[in-house]
This record gives structure tokens, C-alpha cells and sequence, in this order.
């Protein structure tokens, strides 16, 4: 009962909230639709998706669950999704090694609740010697996380002192290490766990909590992580991007309703609702995301701008392992990642959400 709770996760509750003020004469019907693909629901989507923030920008916000980042990136591409919010590294790996059409319109956190974490019978770095973890993609950024965190303890994959098996997202690789196997059988060791999972672990039952082994903010920081991701054509047509900017526009200001502290327990039971956990678990949830560091509203200037230094620390820990191996001899990655239309990141349309935002208190609260 316990594991089919945990691979339930997908399909989280909603919470039926009255239509605002500013949509009080519309219905769904009438409301502009966004596809909008994720690998979590993080703690700004709940307070948006539960509270009506969405409803009040005049969205009708489909959440499509994320399986693995080369579906989940080549679905943006394709217009399977209007936004997505991914790990930044996957952008950087498809925009420099594949010359993929993708631009990061803003960034959403460093990584809350970026952890290794175990099987109960496992309680050390060391003891993964000779072990397979569980990743999304071999050469996904949070497998170079993975890898860079490993060899500070002395452990190296080039060296076979572990391997890989490839899962896919992280609700998924949860839902397998809190069983302690994959559906078909094979056992499970370990993984890293981001947002709300690592919170989630924390109130399962002894006999099946995973062990928090190491924290990445430990190790890097700053880190940036989630971004908001479309692809490139979507900026210069008039029709997407202005959906681009009112997603956003509400999305900001869910964040910051997040950041308020006056809303601390709206904002717990937003995401409670929207993860259907526990208050326990969605307090602990709340804390990461808050988190200074590493949270949801830690970007600089709390506006989902993307932390240069944190980009540049992606971009390093990548190249460590030889991440980058479709990108010529003296790319200039520091030129690259300045925020200009037409590159990785263009900060353009974030910049007409944050002069689209209206107000909007949410009537439950």
C-alpha cells in the first residue's frame, strides 16, 4: 500500500478555488490554455495552481509530468510544451552540444533539497563502492552532480567504482528507492533526490527511509537549477510569447507570495494540497523551498533572475567530466551565457512579466 502511494504521486489532489475578481466572469472555457511541462510541482506551481494565481492571469495551466529530460526537451521543441521548467544543465547540454533551439526565459531555484540519499541499510558515501545508482540520463546535470560529489569522497565512475541505471525523473527514481526496487525486481541503492522528495523521505516509515547521505549545497553553491525553458521561436511570435509572459507574470507572483512570510501557512497548505502529503512533510517542503541558498526565492533580486556565477558552476562541474563533447576547443562559455536575445539565456519576456503582474489575493486565504 505504502509503494503504490508513493508511484501515485503523479496524479497530485487539486483544490477547487473560487474564480477571483478579476476572471469572475469567465469560465475554464474561456481562459487561455498553457501546456506546461515539469519534472516536480514545486512550491511556486502550488501556491499558483491552488490558490487561483493562474485563474487570475486568465490561464488555464495544464501540468504534463516530465518522464525523462530527452522526452521532456525534445516534447518543448516539437510545442508538446509552451514552458517548461527543467534543470539548466539540460539546456546548456542541448543548446552547446546540440545546437538545440532552446532559451532559458528565467530561473527558478539553486536546487532545494539537492541531496544523495539511500536505502535504509545503506548509511555512508563509502558503502556505495560497487553499487549501481539510479539516474534519469548518464549525462544529465544532476548525474554530473552525482558524479562530482562521489569523487570528493574518492569514489570515480571511470574507475568502475560504480554505474548507472538509467530510470528516469526523480519522482520516479523516489517512488523506486523508497521500495527499494524497480517495478520489475531489481534492487535499488541510491540516487539524488531535489524537491519535495528529500521532505516527502522524511516522514515515511523507518523501514523504508531512504538515509540522506550528503547535501549538494555542502559541496557547490551557489548552483543554479530549475529554469523556464521554451524554445526559441516561441519569443518571436507574438501569439506564444505573450502566453510566455502572463505564465510567468503569474508565476512570479505566486513566488513572492511564497516569499512572504505573512503567508507561511497558506502557502503549507498549497503545497499540501497539491503534493497530497502530509502537513509534516509539506512544512519541511516549505522550509527548502524559502530556503536563502537554495530555495525557490533565492534567484537574485527574487525575480527569477538566473545567478551567473551559479550558471558558471554548471557549466564547471559539466566540464569536469567531459560534458561537453560537441563544443570546439576555446568556446567561449562566459560570452555565451550573457542574457541577450538570441542566446541561451534572454531575459527579455521575463522582464515584460515582471511589468504584467497584477494584484491578486487569493479570496481562500
Amino acid at each position: 500500500m505504502q509503494v503504490l502511494l508513493f508511484r501515485s504521486l503523479v496524479a497530485a489532489a487539486i483544490l477547487a478555488v473560487a474564480l477571483p475578481q478579476e476572471a469572475a466572469a469567465g469560465t475554464t472555457a474561456a481562459l487561455e490554455s498553457v501546456n506546461y511541462g515539469a519534472f516536480t510541482q514545486t512550491a511556486t506551481y502550488s501556491v499558483a495552481n491552488q490558490l487561483g494565481f493562474f485563474i487570475a492571469y486568465g490561464l488555464n495551466v495544464t501540468f504534463l509530468q516530465v518522464p525523462n529530460s530527452t522526452y521532456g526537451y525534445a516534447q518543448l521543441l516539437n510545442g508538446g510544451y509552451d514552458i517548461m521548467t527543467g534543470t539548466i544543465d539540460n539546456a546548456v547540454n542541448f543548446r552547446f552540444n546540440s545546437n538545440d533551439s532552446l532559451t532559458v526565459t528565467g530561473q527558478l531555484d539553486q536546487g532545494p533539497e539537492l541531496t544523495v540519499a539511500s536505502i535504509p541499510n545503506i548509511t555512508s558515501v563509502a558503502q556505495l563502492k560497487g553499487l549501481s545508482l539510479m539516474v534519469d540520463s548518464a549525462v544529465s546535470g544532476y548525474a554530473y552532480i552525482l558524479r562530482k560529489v562521489l569523487a570528493l569522497y574518492g569514489l570515480h565512475l571511470e574507475d568502475g567504482d560504480y554505474s548507472f541505471q538509467v530510470v528516469g525523473s526523480t519522482i520516479t527514481r523516489y517512488a523506486d528507492l523508497v521500495a527499494g526496487q524497480l517495478p520489475n525486481g531489481t534492487a535499488v541503492y541510491a540516487t539524488i533526490l531535489t524537491y519535495p522528495f528529500t521532505s516527502e523521505a522524511s516522514v515515511v516509515p523507518v523501514d523504508q527511509r531512504p538515509n540522506i547521505l550528503a547535501r549538494v549545497s555542502d559541496f557547490i553553491q551557489p548552483f543554479t537549477s530549475s529554469a523556464f525553458t521554451v524554445r526559441n521561436q516561441a519569443l518571436s511570435n507574438t501569439t506564444q510569447r505573450a502566453l510566455i509572459r502572463t505564465f510567468m507574470a503569474a508565476m512570479y507572483s505566486a513566488n513572492q507570495f511564497l516569499a512572504d512570510p505573512a503567508q507561511k501557512n497558506c502557502s503549507i497548505a498549497a503545497i499540501a494540497n497539491q503534493l497530497n502529503v502530509s502537513t509534516a512533510a509539506a512544512t519541511s517542503a516549505y522550509s527548502s523551498a524559502i530556503d536563502p541558498l537554495t530555495g525557490e526565492t533565492s534567484s537574485p533580486g527574487s525575480n527569477f533572475t538566473v545567478n551567473r556565477q551559479g550558471l558558471l558552476n554548471v557549466i564547471d562541474v559539466r566540464s569536469q567530466f567531459d560534458g561537453f563533447t560537441e563544443v570546439l576547443a576555446g568556446f567561449n562559455f562566459a560570452e555565451a551565457i550573457l542574457p541577450s536575445a538570441g542566446n541561451l539565456i534572454d531575459s527579455s519576456v521575463r522582464d515584460e512579466a515582471l511589468n504584467a503582474t497584477v494584484q491578486y489575493s487569493p479570496i481562500s486565504c
